[in-house]
């Protein structure tokens, strides 16, 4: 067996690079057919996603808004646009972006260079201290 352990980008100031690339290798096909480029892309209200019931698989992964919306580096804001590390981490996790920021299009919160970055370093110093805890929602399954 082996075990791999990965630090959280939240204690390394740099973002790792989400799914290798926004678009780039991987998707999800959901229960329901969507078909998303990571496993929690459906977190960002802003995109609408296409489903294999309408849209081919191929077109999805082609020419669909959510696929092409932040493939690539021309949609990245500064600092990532200049950043020479944009085509190593790909400006970083959308869905962490979008749920820390309100806009899946900001530079990820984990990046020490973000105009965010103070999210990330108060809930680090939050959760080393303990306080804050109980502010924290947790997504449980009500029958558990």
């Amino acid at each position: 067996m082996e075990i791999l352990y990965v630090l959280s980008d939240y204690f390394t100031g740099r973002p790792k690079p989400c799914m290798n690339g926004w678009g780039q290798k991987y998707l999800t096909i959901n229960p329901n057919g969507f078909v998303l480029p990571c496993p929690t892309a459906w977190e960002i209200s802003s995109l609408a996603f296409d489903t294999v019931r309408e849209k081919s698989l191929a077109w999805i992964w082609e020419a669909s808004e959510s696929f092409n919306r932040f493939r690539g580096t021309e949609w990245m804001p500064e600092p990532c646009r200049s950043c020479p590390r944009k085509e190593i981490d790909f400006g970083g996790c959308r869905c962490q972006a979008a749920l820390l920021t309100g806009d899946a299009a900001n530079t990820d919160p984990a990046c020490e260079f973000s105009p965010h970055y103070r999210l990330v370093r108060e809930a680090v110093q939050d959760g080393a201290t303990g306080s804050g805890i109980e502010d924290l929602v947790f997504r449980k399954n009500p029958s558990l």
